[in-house]
């Protein structure tokens, strides 16, 4: 779920112009021009370093000015099928989209949020799309964006993608040991929100996303967890130590987990390590 959708609106709509990945709308709400758009979306978010793109209806697209719409998403049909499910057997597997609605000073917006694309182009009817200004185009028109994209979908890092999104500062603060951020870089640990959100922005650990919330990154999980376990996918991924009996893996005489981020507990993996391992001491 994506919090703060009003505020979030309003952010993009200060925005000078339409964006690579931003799309207003008013009322046009023809399924494969959403499907087109969907892709181009995905793939121009990619090739502009952004998480997530946006389709908003109910926002003049020149003056960005907040009308209103009469579209209701989770309503359109294409045929007798749910246009959600239409558009999600047409696109490409991955491709990740989801359908928000709200009212504004008592106007209806839509907002379809657009997961950027990786691994390979989004496409919609296998053909991929981009964005070419305010238009949407086919990619194989433009050598120069395919390039770009292909070479920035090539060097993603599994690090920099968003394991928790939506997060308050109050939840950066439970979930991750900001302290030890400060310890371990040797630097003194700000008084101000501000200024703590900008050391860990600034190197990876968590997100400023455009509606004011926070994303937390798979770095800022794996290094500063308080528990792995709190974030999906990445409890598996905690440090585990095991110690054999004999020179095979049938027989496990001890094993222990550290749950907490590495940064954090790699002193203590140390340790208990060095404990196993047979020693003699010479009195």
């Amino acid at each position: 779920m994506i919090g703060n959708i009003d505020i979030l609106v309003k952010e993009l709509c200060k925005l000078p112009k339409e964006a690579g990945w931003v799309e207003f709308k008013h009322n046009n709400c023809e399924p494969s021009m959403i499907g087109e758009d969907i892709s181009a979306l995905a793939n121009s978010a990619t090739l502009n370093d952004r998480d997530y793109a946006y389709m908003i209806w109910g926002v003049d697209d020149v003056t960005h000015e907040i009308v209103g719409t009469k579209v209701r998403l989770q309503l359109e049909k294409k045929g007798e099928q749910e246009l959600e499910n239409w558009l999600r057997y047409l696109l490409s597997k991955n491709a990740d989209f989801e359908f928000y609605s709200t009212d504004i000073d008592g106007k209806h917006v839509e907002l379809i949020r657009i997961h950027k694309a990786l691994n390979e182009p989004v496409a919609f009817q296998k053909i991929d799309f981009i964005r070419s200004g305010s238009y949407t185009k086919k990619l194989h028109e433009f050598p120069v964006f395919r390039a770009q994209l292909w070479d920035k979908l090539r060097h993603a890092q599994f690090e920099d993608i968003c394991v928790k999104t939506d997060q308050f500062y109050e939840d950066i603060i439970r979930l991750l040991q900001v302290d030890a951020y400060f310890t371990l870089l040797n630097i003194p640990q700000p008084a101000e929100k501000d200024a703590i959100v900008h050391y860990l922005n600034e190197d990876g650990i968590i997100k400023k996303q455009d509606n004011g919330l926070y994303s937390i990154t798979n770095l800022g999980a794996l290094l500063f967890a308080r528990d792995l376990n709190e974030f999906a996918r990445l409890g598996r991924k905690a440090l585990r130590v095991v110690q054999y009996r004999g020179i095979n893996r049938l027989i496990i005489q001890k094993s222990e987990s550290f749950i907490q981020g590495y940064a954090i507990c790699f002193e203590n993996v140390v340790r208990y390590v060095n404990a196993l391992l047979p020693s003699n001491e010479d009195v």
